[in-house]
Parts: structure tokens; C-alpha cells; sequence
């Protein structure tokens, strides 16, 4: 395929637009590649932040069932103490499950009858 003049100075027009464009690209490929190294950094920062999170996530549920574990083993030996003493022991305000008294209001004093004639 013969192409006239008009046509070849077209065509190296679009090629030496190209080659311009492309030489504005390579110029900007390092400075995104430490873009995304500095992205992939923080990444893998964060994942290791995450990790440890969670590990210490799993240490401290790990230490609360413990807690609860020595909580309950020490109620139940103040419940034998108390019932060896003869002694009802309150409950914990704070007991879960547990229905909440209501206040009794206080009693009036009572006035004395007026006197009568």
C-alpha cells in the first residue's frame, strides 16, 4: 500500500506524537512506582499493626475467662465460709441475671394524736 505525502506526514505526526507521549510517561513511571511502594509499605505496616491487635485481642479474652474461672472458684469458697459461719451472704448488686429489688420507702414517724379535751 502506497500512501501519497499528505497521508505519510499525517501518519509521522501521530507517530512522533506518540513517541512524545510515551517519553511523558516513562518519565513519570518512578515517581509512581515510590507511590506505590510508600503504599505498599503503610499496607504491610497496617497488616502487621492489625495482627498484633488481634493477637492481643485473643491474650486479653484468653485472661478475662481466667479472671471469671478465679472469681467464680472465690464466691463459691465465700458461699461454704459464709454457710459454715451461719452467715447469709448479700448479693452482688451487680450480679447479672439477678432481679433488682425495689427500695422499700422509709416509714413515716407517726405524729401523736392531738390532744383531746
Amino acid at each position: 500500500m502506497v500512501m501519497d505525502p499528505t497521508s505519510a506526514a499525517e501518519a509521522r505526526e501521530r507517530v512522533a506524537k506518540w513517541i512524545d507521549e510515551a517519553r511523558q510517561i516513562f518519565g513519570l513511571l518512578p515517581e509512581l512506582m515510590v507511590g506505590d511502594h510508600q503504599a505498599s509499605d503503610r499496607a504491610s505496616a497496617a497488616q502487621k499493626e492489625a495482627e498484633k491487635l488481634h493477637k492481643e485481642v485473643e491474650d486479653l479474652k484468653r485472661e478475662n475467662h481466667l479472671l471469671r474461672l478465679e472469681k467464680d472458684e472465690i464466691a463459691q469458697a465465700m458461699s461454704q465460709i459464709a454457710a459454715k459461719l451461719g452467715i447469709t451472704p448479700r448479693r452482688s448488686p451487680f450480679e447479672r441475671g439477678m432481679p433488682t429489688e425495689t427500695p422499700k420507702p422509709a416509714e413515716q414517724p407517726r405524729t401523736s394524736d392531738p390532744a383531746k379535751p
